[in-house]
């Protein structure tokens, strides 16, 4: 196994004050760094049978063009999307490559990056109102539209897709989420109403080609309103399950969870065990949330709900989940708020996993006229992990005070700095760039890992795990994922904040099963670990 280390890059150094002197946790940095994507979508709810327009937003992290910054895609709906490249000083540029990927005759959604031929280089794979697009990345040099030769133009309203290995043979494989597109999506083939919002889950071949094995899932539990979905190892068994979020929209059946359990079963068996895992929630589930963040050892879920209040799943370690959304504070309802985006993300580097949430209002004339819509301005909510089981609304006052449209949402630390950034979605709006200031880090450690697969190993490593020993020694996990939230691409790196503490030893759990232990890790910087088999 090769080890390489490198050092955070310098960057600028900025003082954001408010008006009494106090530093903010995050500033929008959107104009100064030459953000300016904008977002136009159209929805519209006549009754509860019946909705036109597509609640579709994207935005997703990876580093297409390979210098070592994290570039920036973001999808407009009804406008042109738009690819940035990161110019390394805390600014983006619109990539000359744009107008490959811009998809402006297309309604577009979600979107997240991966390597999903294993050529050492960041496809890009779009969600949309209709066929979605898979764009091939040509060495950096341009993107192909490769969706017709790969088959997988899944048509519907897709909103979020994850990649996962879920049969092991290092080539990923990519689970779609559609939301209901009834009637809208009238297709004279299709037999029955709830058809056309079908998830799907398709087979990477690994000859550039994939195989939509959707077969291999209970086709009833595919009918919902879907919104998100993650690859996750939610049982600690060392092969990736899949999580579903259903909103309650046209068709109820709940959230939906995908055990893995191996070959046989005419392909690979999958079994549904969402009721007995006590994951089996009714809800208008939207984004989702997927980390350890009581630091257990094991993945815990969070998922936004409207009006009524958002979902905290614990994970007992038994394969069984416990909510436990109101001892932690983090329901926020009964309200008019409309969840959507959510990560978990320890913005303060003192290794506690905090929570973010973007919403939207939810207003009614009253209970005659029904309502007038949900997508006006709200807050959104940051919460901070208290260590202890609970979290605290810390949420900026100036987030509390200037409401916006907030929908969707993903994390990178796009400067190097140390401190995980993220870009919000905002409907109808655009999207805007948050910087990290590290105002409530200072002094905290952090270690930033990526894992980059070979051999049996796909090559963004998606579905290993590291397991960080502090010196006094706690212990940390987290698992590398694509796709999740709404619409989201996370960075693919796994950041620890650390606190205090410093690095005992790494222990690497590789998606193939194999372990390596990596010690005498200083902070502080970023660090990339090459498997080599």
């Amino acid at each position: 196994m090769k080890v390489l280390v490198r050092l955070a890059l310098p960057v600028l150094c900025f003082t954001f004050l408010t008006a009494i002197g106090k530093l903010e946790p995050f500033v929008d940095v959107s104009e100064a760094a030459g953000i300016r994507a904008t977002h136009s979508g159209h929805w519209e709810l006549f009754d509860d049978d019946f909705a036109t327009g597509y609640l579709g937003i994207g935005q997703a992290w990876g580093d297409y063009d390979r210098d070592g910054w994290l570039d920036l895609y973001v999808t407009g709906n009804r406008d042109a999307s738009v690819l940035y490249r990161n110019n390394g000083d805390g600014k983006f540029s619109v990539s000359e490559l744009t107008p490959q990927v811009a998809l402006a005759d297309v309604d577009t959604g979600g979107a997240v990056w991966a390597d999903y031929d294993n050529d050492g280089w960041l496809d890009l794979y779009v969600l949309n109102h209709g066929e979605n697009t898979l764009f091939h990345n040509e060495a950096g040099r341009g993107f192909a539209d490769v969706t017709s030769v790969a088959g997988v133009g899944d048509a519907g309203k897709g909103t979020t897709a994850t990649w996962g290995d879920y049969d092991g043979d290092s080539y990923l494989d990519l689970y779609v989420v559609n939301w209901s597109c009834f009637p809208e999506c009238g297709d004279p083939n299709i037999s029955r109403e709830h058809d056309a919002a079908r998830d799907t889950l398709y087979h990477n071949r690994g000859d550039g080609t994939f195989a939509d094995v959707t077969h291999l899932l209970e086709y009833d539990l595919l009918l919902g309103a879907g919104f998100s979905a993650s690859f996750a190892d939610y049982d600690n068994d060392g092969d990736p399950d899949i999580y579903v979020v259903n909103d309650q929209f046209k068709n109820m059946l709940g959230n939906i969870l995908w055990r893995n359990d191996g070959a046989g079963c005419g392909g690979w068996c999958f079994t549904e065990v969402s009721i007995e895992a006590g994951a089996r929630t009714f809800i208008h589930g939207m984004g989702l949330a997927v980390g350890d963040y009581d630091n257990d050892l094991d993945l815990d879920f969070y998922f936004s709900d409207m009006v009524n209040g958002m979902v905290l799943l614990q994970n007992q370690g038994d394969g069984s989940f416990d909510d436990v959304a109101d001892d932690a504070g983090v329901v926020v309802g009964p309200s008019s708020a409309v969840g959507w985006g959510t990560m978990f993300f320890d913005y303060n580097n003192d290794s506690w996993l905090d929570l973010f949430l973007t919403a939207t209002e939810f207003i009614q004339y009253d209970v005659f006229s029904g309502p007038e819509g949900m997508m006006f301005e709200y807050r959104d909510y940051l919460f901070r992990n208290q260590g202890d089981g609970s979290f605290a609304d810390a949420t900026p006052q100036a987030w509390i005070d200037e409401w916006r449209p907030s929908m969707g949402l993903a994390y990178a630390d796009y400067n190097r700095d140390g401190f995980i950034d993220f870009v919000l979605g905002n409907w109808n709006e655009g999207y805007r760039l948050y910087r990290n200031t590290g105002a409530e880090g200072t002094g905290n450690h952090w270690l930033n890992v990526r894992l980059l697969g070979g051999g049996d190993i796909n090559r963004d490593a998606i579905g290993s795990r590291v397991y960080l020993s502090t010196d006094s020694g706690r212990r940390l996990m987290q698992e590398v994922k694509a796709g999740s939230s709404l619409g989201a691409g996370n960075d693919m790196a796994l950041h620890f904040g650390l606190g205090d503490e410093r690095v005992h030893e790494l222990r690497i759990r590789w998606s193939n099963g194999v372990e390596e232990t990596l010690s005498d890790i200083p902070v502080n910087q970023f660090l990339e670990v090459d498997y080599t088999g």
